[in-house]
This record gives C-alpha cells, structure tokens and sequence, in this order.
C-alpha cells in the first residue's frame, strides 16, 4: 500500500523554496474551493486576492504593497470579535498558513524586522488535509461514520496534493538544466 504522507513529504523534500511556497498556497486554494459553499463572498475574495498578491511576491521575491493590502484587507474582512477574542471566519486561517510559508520573510525583510522561523509546506499540506477531514465528517449523513469519513477525506485531499504537484512539475528543460 502506498503510503501518501511519506510520498508526499518525498516530493515536497525535492522541491525549491520557491516551489514549495507556490504549492503551498495551491493547498489552500483548493480547501477554499471545498468550502466554497460556506465562505461568505467578501472573505472568499479577500482569501482569493491574498493567495493571489502572495503569488505575485513569491515570484518577485519581494512583499509588494499590493501583498500588504491583501493582508490587511483579509484581516479586516475575516476577523471578528467573538465575546472575549477574535475568531477567523471560514477560509481566512487556511490562507494565511499558506501564504506564511512564502510570504511571512518577505514581509518581514519589507518592514525591516528579523529572521522568522518558516513553516513548512508539508505542515500546511498536513493541515489541509485535516481541514478536509473535518468538513466532510462534519456533513457526513445521519448515521455514517464520521471518523471514516474523515479518514477518507483526508486521504483524498492527499491525493490531490500529491497528483497536483506531479502535474505542475516542471520537466527538465523548463528548468534550464
């Protein structure tokens, strides 16, 4: 049997920072569209605006004022005052995890503060697959299994990730080799 977290963490292992950090938002971006349905419309744009300003700073290799505009907007968006703390709404965390694994040093060097300590993209990998998880136990029928239905679901989203990388993996000659 194939064991998917190890063939993922394989893959990722061979990836660039660079590449890694791409990946990672597409993991996010694809929980997005899983829990599309319950994303309240100006926080699904926020989260779109953000991975997509985070893309554009990955490529430059610089935060850009348009990635800090994105930031603040999905903030601004997405966090309420629950009571006694702020709560995220649905599909603001996974963006954030993400664009943290190609962003959160850019940002960091822009505003002339340290080193940060970066996440890993098998983390955010990991966390969306449990974030998957999660939503389909969540809506799994009267009756069913949730733990299996999570289970599966999670397995599923690794899946993806895994194909998804073979599928955007450069070749040789799209590296310069």
């Amino acid at each position: 049997m194939i064991v998917l977290p190890s063939l993922l963490r394989d893959l990722l292992d061979e990836v660039d920072e660079t590449r890694a950090a791409h990946l990672a938002l597409d993991f996010a971006r694809h929980v997005l569209d899983i829990e599309r349905a319950e994303i309240e419309e100006p926080v699904l744009e926020a989260c779109l605006v953000h991975i997509a300003a985070a893309h554009e700073a990955i490529d430059l290799g610089e935060a850009h004022p348009r990635l800090f505009r994105a930031h603040e907007r999905l903030l601004e968006t997405g966090m309420r005052w629950e009571g006694h703390r702020y709560d995220a709404a649905r599909g603001v965390e996974p963006t954030l995890q993400a664009a943290r694994v190609g962003t959160e040093q850019l940002m960091s060097d822009a505003k002339g503060y340290g080193q940060v300590s970066l996440l890993p993209c098998f983390s955010v990998a990991r966390e969306m697959q449990a974030r998957a998880g999660r939503w389909y136990a969540q809506r799994a029928p009267d009756g069913a299994d949730e733990r299996l239905a999570a289970r599966r679901a999670r397995w599923e989203e690794a899946r993806w990730q895994v194909l998804h990388i073979l599928a955007t993996e450069p070749g040789p000659d799209d590296k310069g080799r």
